[in-house]
């Protein structure tokens, strides 16, 4: 059987939260199950745009650390010190992740001002497993429109023969 509700909380001094005695007793019968409002397709459409625009700017800023992070590292220590382009890749991967958590806050707010659709979905709403699936179909659309977005600066490097040949022209 499903348990009763927790009763009304309310955040007290100092962040303690304070909380109603329930006036039922523990062997009362549970309150039946609240039945959950259906979700419409336009608001599975806003949750998935909620949720994928913050991932755009998460992808952006993954891929253009880790490619010039790690091409950097690969031209300037690689070899003199006798790193490999995947260990290279790899630090530029550390530098990635740590800037995505860094600036993480940044970009969600960033997101949050630019007046998207609100799906206006209940708490209970959110854990159907239908608006999960649509939330992570927006994450998973969003990372990877970044990615490629991000990948774009890598039309702007010079590939090492053009670098070989100004020198020698120089």
């Amino acid at each position: 059987p499903p348990l009763p509700p927790l009763p009304p909380c309310s955040s007290g001094i100092g962040g303690r939260r304070a909380c109603a005695s329930s006036s039922s007793s523990s062997t009362a019968a549970a309150p039946a199950a609240e039945e959950v409002p259906a979700v419409t397709k336009q608001q599975l459409k806003a949750h998935a745009i909620q949720s994928g625009v913050p991932m755009v700017g998460f992808g952006v800023v993954d891929c253009i650390v880790m490619t010039q992070v790690g091409s950097t590292i690969d031209s300037v220590l690689g070899q003199s010190l006798g790193i490999s382009a995947i260990t290279a890749a790899t630090i530029g991967l550390f530098c990635s992740d740590s800037c995505g958590v860094l600036f993480g806050g940044t970009i969600e707010n960033f997101a949050q001002k630019m007046g998207l659709p609100s799906a206006g979905l209940s708490g209970k709403q959110l854990e159907l497993q239908q608006v999960k699936k649509w939330g992570t179909l927006g994450r998973l659309i969003g990372v990877q429109c970044g990615v490629l977005l991000g990948a774009t600066t890598l039309l702007l490097q010079k590939s090492d023969k053009n670098k070989e040949e100004q020198k020698e022209a120089a």
